[in-house]
Parts: structure tokens; sequence; C-alpha cells
């Protein structure tokens, strides 16, 4: 089971290091989660939070978002 956890967008620059999952829907307005994990495959993460939350998503990309020192 991957772990992870959701983080609301306002929220997000109180981590260091944090990941979003964005629909990429042609016909469809995108739509994106925040989240943090340990996990090191952040594939098998964002495909479960995908099909937890976003459930209808045909197509979603992984971008990581890392705060600069």
């Amino acid at each position: 089971m991957a772990q992870y956890q959701l983080v609301e967008k306002h929220a997000i620059e109180h981590h260091n290091e944090y990941y979003e999952v964005r629909t990429t829907q042609d016909n469809d307005q995108a739509q994106s989660l925040f989240f943090t994990t340990n996990e090191e495959n952040l594939e098998e993460v964002a495909a479960a939070i995908v099909a937890e939350h976003l459930a209808s998503a045909k197509h979603w990309t992984v971008i990581p978002h890392r705060k600069d020192s």
C-alpha cells in the first residue's frame, strides 16, 4: 500500500519537498492534488492517489516540487 499524505495548496510552503499529480485530459480542466511521501516509486503513489481521489481521470502526470535553499 502506497504511503502518502495529501497537502492543501495553501500549506505547501511548509514542506521542503512535495509532489503534484495533475490530470492531463484534453477535454477537461486540469485538476491537481499535492502530496508528500517517503516512497521511492512516485508513479505507484500517484496511481494510488488518482484511483482514490480522481477516479475519473484517464491521463495524469507527476510533477516534483522542491524548495530552493
